[in-house]
């Protein structure tokens, strides 16, 4: 038997009308991305609240007199979640959220429970009159929403009346858009998905279960919940719908809330599940979902463009670059100093100047060379031989290391100044 994943809202309705107030009072802000990678969609989902009233016509075979009767006007509510589509305070959430239908079950099931006799639903389903305030009309519906306190981005931050644009019974694909009217501002769509799932792809369903409430603070809304699962299977509706089954641990209250894929894309809307087994529920497909949206005109989120920087690849070639930079650099620098160091520690080599080179003794004319001799030759028998004169150290090129005499102003190897 399958069961919406709504939950009984009496409790919250303190907590609405109390939301400004909660909002001097409640809990620090803190970055939810630190804590979950999903956490930064927890801007875009919003918590639904419906109310449903309308009368009730008792028949004569279940009324004590035997007469029966019209209750006095009632009102029951429950609480499920949407999501922002567009940046125009478009909000989705699942149809029987706002389906008259189902909220005139809303009304049966709520007297009944006051009665004690849930015996009776199935047949009063099938055959109670329910109206609204007109004769024959259906049942009156308020829809309002509000963000918990504390969530960073949040766009409706008290209680605000939604419109309700159009929907789909849980038979037709339990999907409904809705309207925030009124806001100034960007909301923050959540973009949906183009394909469905594979069997296996990890999903992520988010929403406000209504038991996670009851044991909260009640004066504020308790914050969303995100429960990972798998995608199981995708099977077919009695009527022709297709569904796709996940094993997320969804619960009462997070009807009509996101169902996203590792992107943080929508894959479905949280619809229904099996009362009798946990972890078998449903969410609507994802091409109906689309296929909705752009039959109402609703403007759909595109997901953000790639990255135009550097990239991881990118940044390790810039950092191999510049570390092959460094290195040549240090090279360079070792090899000048290196250099430098050996021309400085080069070995001297004596030489002995020619008697033209050679400074004459103090006190004394210049030595002169017979002319047309030369050093070591001999003239008359007698050899001429220049005078040892002082050693004189030769000097090397800073540049080349070609040796050049003491006195030379450039390199006579490769022309460049020697000192």
């Amino acid at each position: 038997m399958f069961t919406s994943l709504t939950a009984r809202g009496a409790g919250l309705l303190t907590a609405l009308a109390l939301g400004p107030a909660a909002a001097l009072v409640g809990a620090p802000v803190t970055s939810a991305d630190e804590v979950n990678p999903m956490a930064s969609l927890e801007k875009s989902i919003v918590f639904l609240q419906t109310d449903w009233s309308g009368f009730i016509q008792v028949p004569p075979d279940v009324d004590a007199a035997g007469e029966g009767y019209w209750t006095d006007k009632l009102t029951y509510s429950v609480t499920c979640t949407g999501f922002y589509v567009s940046k125009t305070a478009q909000i989705v959430t699942a149809g029987h959220c706002v389906d008259p239908a189902e909220g005139r079950k809303v009304i049966i099931d709520g007297y009944l429970q006051e009665q004690q006799a849930m015996d009776m639903a199935d047949v009063a389903y099938a055959n109670w009159p329910v109206e609204g305030e007109a004769d024959n009309s259906p049942v009156e519906r308020s829809v309002r929403g509000v963000q918990p306190n504390g969530v960073d981005g949040a766009t409706i931050t008290s209680p605000t009346t939604v419109e309700v644009v159009d929907f789909k019974g849980p038979n037709a694909g339990d999907v409904a858009l809705l309207h925030l009217p009124n806001v100034t501002k960007e909301t923050p769509a959540m973009v949906i998905a183009r394909d469905a799932p594979q069997i296996g792809a990890e999903v992520t369903s988010i929403g406000f279960p209504g038991d996670i409430q009851d044991i909260s603070d009640q004066s504020q809304i308790a914050r969303a919940s995100f429960k990972a699962g798998t995608v199981s299977s995708q099977q077919v509706t009695p009527s022709g719908v297709v569904q796709i089954e996940v094993s997320s641990t969804l619960a009462g209250g997070m009807s009509g809330g996101p169902t996203v894929n590792q992107e943080g894309q929508v894959i479905g809307v949280n619809s229904s599940g099996l009362i009798e087994a946990p972890n078998f529920n449903f969410v609507t497909n994802t091409r109906d979902l689309r296929s909705f949206l752009l039959s109402n005109n609703v403007a759909l989120a595109e997901p953000p463009a790639p990255s135009q920087g550097f990239g991881l690849g990118m940044l390790w070639y810039v950092l191999g670059a510049a570390v092959l930079a460094l290195a040549v650099a240090v090279v360079v620098v070792v090899v000048i100093v290196l250099q430098r160091r050996n021309a400085r520690r080069a070995p001297t080599v004596p030489y002995y100047p020619t008697p033209a080179q050679m400074p004459a003794p103090p006190g004394t004319a210049p030595f002169a060379q017979t002319p047309g001799l030369g050093v070591g030759q001999s003239s008359g028998g007698a050899t001429v031989l220049s005078p040892p004169g002082p050693t004189v150290e030769a000097r090397f090129c800073p540049h080349c290391g070609a040796p050049h005499q003491h006195a030379d102003p450039f390199c006579p190897a490769c022309g460049r100044p020697v000192t």
